[in-house]
């Protein structure tokens, strides 16, 4: 994996770890689906003129919309809403990774080591830990359950990432996001308080929670989204998924740095697992990269 690559899915990783944090922010005046189904309005009306579509079948932006919407913003949008703590929303949703690797398996045949398999796992514990250190007090059976539906949606919407192949990624992210916003919009009336909960939304509508939707649509999903998007056309899924295990390390900063959060020991050495875990991920798939090239053919005789 380049350099550059490693840079650039470091990046995406702390965005997203840090857009936890703005949507806690945005949260405090805004509903969480109102606050999801406009954060995909946004992402559209904002590339829909410079971008043109990129052209694959409609049921691949049907799904990916879906999945990376509906299903993985909806469902920890509204865990929020339920009382799980935006911090350990943002290590459950890590759970993509491990579905992420079971259904690149199953549907696109590819295989991993023994060597990042034992990589996964060791971030799993890390994961587990971390939530475990900072939110073992706060957990709930069914809203937790929503997190990790939503995850499954971020795993499945990789797929649809990589089958979407080699093209302009942030235009198809910005053609996929007409999708959501209407079943976002729908799940908004039915739980959010009917329409006049939707314009008492939008008539108290704080700056704070404005900029917050700016910052989730333009950084948040259109640039990240693009960019992961191009890595996964670029490289397995299971290189580029597991980058995202670092997101909730990303979040505690952020958590530390404008909410004011502390954190203990565990919390901290769950952390350098996790990054750990993730550099002999990267090793491991370098080394049968490079043995693989290596290795040279055998004469025919």
């Amino acid at each position: 994996m380049k350099i550059q690559h490693i840079a650039l899915a470091t990046l995406v990783a702390a965005i997203w770890g840090l857009s936890f944090v703005v949507v806690a922010i945005g949260l405090r005046g805004c509903p969480p689906l109102l606050l999801a189904a406009l954060r995909f309005v946004i992402v559209f009306a904002a590339g829909v003129t410079f971008l043109r579509r990129p052209k694959l079948p409609f049921g691949l932006y049907l799904r990916t919309g879906l999945c990376l919407g509906v299903i993985q913003f909806g469902c920890l949008f509204f865990a929020i809403q339920l009382g799980v703590p935006a911090g350990i929303v943002s290590v459950l949703v890590q759970m993509q990774v491990f579905i992420t690797l079971l259904f690149s398996g199953i549907f696109l045949r590819e295989t991993s080591t023994s060597a990042q398999k034992f990589m996964m796992v060791l971030a799993l514990l890390g994961v587990l830990l971390l939530g475990y250190a900072r939110y073992h007090a706060m957990l709930q059976l069914a809203p937790v359950a929503l997190a990790l539906l939503g995850a499954a949606g971020f795993a499945w919407g990789n797929i649809e990432l990589k089958r979407a192949g080699k093209v302009d990624m942030f235009a198809f992210t910005v053609w996929f996001s007409i999708v959501p916003p209407i079943p976002l919009l729908l799940l908004s009336l039915m739980t959010e308080g009917g329409p006049i909960g939707l314009a008492n939304a939008f008539r108290n509508l704080t700056w704070t929670s404005a900029l917050a939707l700016l910052f989730l649509a333009l950084v948040g999903t259109l640039f990240s989204l693009g960019a992961w998007g191009k890595l996964m056309s670029l490289y397995p899924a299971s290189l580029v998924a597991p980058f995202s295990l670092i997101s909730p390390v990303f979040g505690m900063l952020g958590g530390w740095l404008v909410l004011n959060e502390h954190y203990d020991a565990i919390s901290i050495a769950a952390s350098g697992l996790i990054v750990i875990a993730l550099a002999g991920n990267i090793y491991a798939v370098g080394s049968r990269q490079n043995a693989a090239a290596n290795r040279k053919p055998r004469p025919v005789i």
